[in-house]
């Protein structure tokens, strides 16, 4: 990445919880919304990425419009 204001987030936990997690962070911020869940082998958590553009306010947030979905999923 290197646009500074483009953060990965990467988040652990039961399968509700990440998914309440990562729409929270869609509602703060211009996200790729939940990527694919990944199962951690021998444990029972979840892992979701979730990639965010932190230079747009929360009156902003939520998914990219389908022209800057490139952008955001992108890098």
């Amino acid at each position: 990445m290197d646009d500074e204001s483009h953060i990965t987030i990467e988040i652990r936990g039961s399968e509700a919880a990440v998914v309440e997690a990562a729409q929270r962070i869609s509602d703060l911020f211009l996200s790729s919304g939940p990527c694919r869940l990944r199962r951690i082998p021998g444990e029972r958590d979840v892992e979701v990425r979730v990639y965010a553009d932190v230079s747009r306010g929360p009156l902003d947030g939520g998914y990219p419009d389908p022209g800057e979905t490139a952008q955001v999923a992108g890098y």
